[in-house]
């Protein structure tokens, strides 16, 4: 695999010392979401800034992307004239290129610029977009503010492109589209759903042996409370369809949430399963849920956990997955380590009533807001052996914090709520996860809020596990900056930014976590 610019090489030669701090100057306007890690899997392997560095005229800005080593080393300086209506949405490291996610609210269109592994423009590849998707688009992805980071939909294909899963609308429908950008030559094919339904939901579970795979809900008509369910899947090399199973089975409904390649090379899907009859949209699950699928999506084994059988010989939950004081679950991430054991990932949150919504609705007669709201709550580590048995669950608190619903998500299931809320709508705290390379150590990281007596504010958090043993840290993040934010670094490191509109400069330093 080649490493993220020839460059990073170079500057170790050229640079005895490790910078530890950075500060950009003439920083004209930055958004949270134009900076960022730029990553090979869970290692970091530099980092990339965007912002306005000047302005040419009432239309147009100077736009700068700077590009640094894992040590703030600068690698490259890209500078372009653009309309002031762009935003950066997303970069992407696939092992060798990055690529750059630009939307251009104003002349609707988004722009896709591939890099090399020297710095060279590489590749652009250009999506436009009508009215109506445009509408469509930002009001499911793209809450597009300055300190916004809403748009989670760029997902890197080793040393061979990047998949984006954008929101779409064909004639009346309402679905989603797959674009697929090849850094190994000039290639881009499109999927779009659109047969036998209304509405059209798609999540990227994962790619494996060639095989891009989605799961896809098919809603007949916009009031449909009972979606038809399938895995989908797609050749990498062409978008052609190689097949579609349903996930609606005679004895459980399944929803996959990842899928993941164990150490052993079998692929697994993860998700949660309900019951055959169940009203997806207001029901609950039963449980979790694990399909060993091969190339062609046939189911070769499975194994499921009743939320009372499973977690409540370690917690105490009820049959419908609602465990004392923490809530529902939403799982964001599943690790394997060296010894075969492999950890699930998860928050909890639960819905609330929303006293704001409450006012507003008597005020309106009723049809001014939601009345209620979610509220996160701690995070959750499960632990299974490698026959998926659960070993152990703990439970880490944290500060509860409010999501204010958009109008009608509240008719929605707990369970899709949840999904909305961690691909979509955004916040849940867990942010990402740092893996060794042997698999003998990951850390957890999540932001949190505290109300101490010596100290009121944010804070960074990590959950560490090393060779058996789990540890926790904290950084306090407050500070008087415009905004902040933390970056993933090395294990054991952040890497912090602090943005100061008035003097218009960056800070971003690193800091040392356990």
């Amino acid at each position: 695999m080649k490493h993220l610019l020839l460059l990073i090489g170079l500057s170790m030669i050229a640079f005895q010392h490790q910078a530890q701090k950075l500060t950009i100057d003439n920083i004209r306007k930055v958004s949270m979401r134009g900076s960022g890690a730029i990553k090979d899997g869970s290692d970091v392997k530099g980092y990339y800034f965007f912002y306005v560095s000047d302005k040419v005229d009432k239309k147009t800005n100077e736009y700068t992307i700077d590009i640094h080593d894992d040590n703030l080393q600068k690698l490259k300086s890209i500078k372009f004239e653009e309309s002031k209506d762009v935003f950066m949405l997303e970069c992407a490291f696939n092992g060798s290129d990055l690529a750059f996610m630009i939307y251009n609210k104003k002349e609707k269109y988004f722009e896709f610029q591939i890099y090399d592994a020297t710095g060279k423009k590489k590749f652009s590849y250009t999506k436009d977009i009508t009215n109506k998707e445009k509408k469509y688009i930002e009001a499911q992805y793209l809450a597009l503010t300055d300190e916004d980071q809403s748009f989670s939909g760029m997902f890197p294909i080793e040393n061979k492109g990047f998949l984006v899963n954008i929101p779409s609308r064909e004639n009346k429908d309402y679905t989603f589209e797959i674009q697929y950008m090849s850094t190994e030559k000039r290639k881009m094919w499109s999927y779009i759903q659109t047969d036998g339904g209304k509405k059209f939901l798609g999540d990227y579970l994962g790619t494996a042996n060639g095989v891009v795979y989605l799961f896809v809900q098919r809603y007949k008509s916009m009031m449909d409370q009972n979606p038809e369910s399938h895995i989908l899947g797609l050749s990498l090399e062409s978008g052609k369809v190689l097949f579609e199973k349903t996930t609606d089975l005679p004895d459980a409904k399944f929803y996959p949430s990842t899928l993941s390649q164990l150490e052993n090379g079998k692929m697994y899907l993860y998700g949660e399963y309900f019951g055959p009859n169940e009203n997806i949209m207001k029901g609950k699950s039963n449980g979790f849920s694990f399909w060993e699928v091969n190339e062609k999506g046939d189911k070769i084994s499975e194994k499921q956990l009743s939320w009372t059988e499973g977690l409540g010989k370690h917690l105490s939950v009820n049959s419908k997955g609602r465990i004392n004081d923490f809530g529902y679950m939403v799982l964001h991430d599943i690790i394997q380590t060296s010894d075969g054991s492999i950890y699930a990932v998860t928050e909890g949150f639960k819905k609330v009533a929303d006293g704001v919504g409450i006012a507003m609705n008597m005020l309106a007669g009723g049809k001014a807001a939601n009345v209620m709201k979610i509220r996160t709550t701690d995070m959750l580590l499960i632990k299974f052996d490698p026959s998926f048995n659960i070993q152990e669950a703990t439970i880490y608190p944290k500060t509860s914090s409010n999501v204010h619903l958009p109008n009608g998500a509240d008719l929605a299931s707990i369970t899709l709520i949840g999904k909305f809320m961690k691909y979509y709508w955004g916040g849940f705290d867990y942010q990402y996860k740092l893996v060794s390379n042997d698999k003998s150590s990951f850390t957890l990281c999540y932001s949190d809020y505290v109300r101490g007596k010596d100290y009121k504010g944010g804070t960074f958090n990590t959950i560490t596990y090393n060779n058996g043993t789990m540890t926790t840290d904290k950084i306090n993040t407050k500070s008087d900056a415009s905004w902040s934010s933390v970056l993933p670094a090395k294990q054991g490191q952040v890497l912090i930014l602090e943005y100061f509109r008035k003097k218009k400069t960056m800070e971003v330093r690193f800091e040392k976590m356990n």
